[in-house]
């Protein structure tokens, strides 16, 4: 009787500690399909962050190719402006010249 007993209790120890393992098994794969779940959200999330940085960058860059097109065009207004200030200053001396020749 003593044997059979502690039979059952070995027994009943085996099928608590297997049901302790499998409910643990179970709870790391429950753990695992919510961290997948939720990884897969976040990069959903990031890529959705990084489209919109990519479209506020794509902007940035339009407009900031837009202002270099203006500026090069001012630059070149410039550039101009100095060559006819001095032809036409040249100009005003060479008329002055030759009227005080006249004179």
């Amino acid at each position: 009787m003593v044997v059979a007993s502690n039979e059952k209790h070995k027994h009943k120890r085996n099928i608590i500690l297997g049901s302790l393992m499998l409910l643990l098994s179970v709870l790391c794969i429950v753990m695992t399909i919510i961290f997948v779940y939720v990884n897969n959200d976040a990069n959903e999330r990031i890529e959705s962050i990084r489209d919109d940085y990519r479209k506020v960058a794509e902007r940035r860059d339009a407009k900031v190719a837009k202002i270099a097109g203006q500026v090069e065009e001012l630059q070149k207004k410039l550039d101009a402006v100095p060559d006819r200030t001095a032809t036409k200053t040249a100009d005003k001396v060479k008329q002055v010249v030759t009227e005080d020749e006249k004179k």
